[in-house]
C-alpha cells in the first residue's frame, strides 16, 4: 500500500523566505536597525563611540571621498562616520551609558572594624 504524499506536501508559498538585509553603511549582513538605520554590529558600535565627538575631530586623507564597504570600513573613520550620518543615523537615539560609581567614594567597612551584632533571645 502506497500512500500519496500529495496531501502532505507544503507549497513553496507558505514557507518563510529568508530575507538578506545588508548594513546601509558597509554592506555586511545586518539583522536590526540601530540608531534609525539598518546596520551591522560593528557599524553600530563605531557610531556609538564616534558620533558624540562628531566629524570635527576626524580627518580624511582623501578629501572625504572614500568608499566605505566591508573590506575597507576601518581605513577612514571620517568617511565612515559621514556615511552613518548621511544614511540617517541619529545621535538622539543613543542611550546614555550608566557610569559605574567611583569606588573611592564608597564606604567600606572591614569585619574587624564592624561593631558586634547582638542576638536577641525570645
Amino acid at each position: 500500500m502506497e500512500k500519496s504524499s500529495s496531501n502532505h506536501s507544503i507549497s513553496k508559498k507558505s514557507l518563510p523566505t529568508e530575507v538578506s538585509i545588508t548594513c546601509k553603511i558597509c554592506g555586511e549582513f545586518a539583522k536590526y536597525s540601530h540608531f534609525g538605520v539598518v546596520s551591522c554590529n560593528p557599524c553600530k558600535m563605531f557610531f556609538k563611540r564616534n558620533a558624540e565627538h562628531g566629524k570635527d575631530t576626524l580627518k580624511c586623507r582623501y578629501n572625504g571621498h572614500c568608499e566605505i564597504n566591508i573590506n575597507n570600513r576601518h581605513v577612514c573613520s571620517y568617511c565612515r562616520l559621514s556615511k552613518c550620518f548621511d544614511c540617517g543615523m541619529q545621535t538622539e537615539l543613543i542611550r546614555c551609558s550608566y557610569s559605574k560609581k567611583d569606588k573611592t567614594n564608597q564606604k567600606s567597612t572591614s569585619l574587624a572594624d564592624a561593631e558586634p551584632v547582638v542576638a536577641l533571645k525570645n
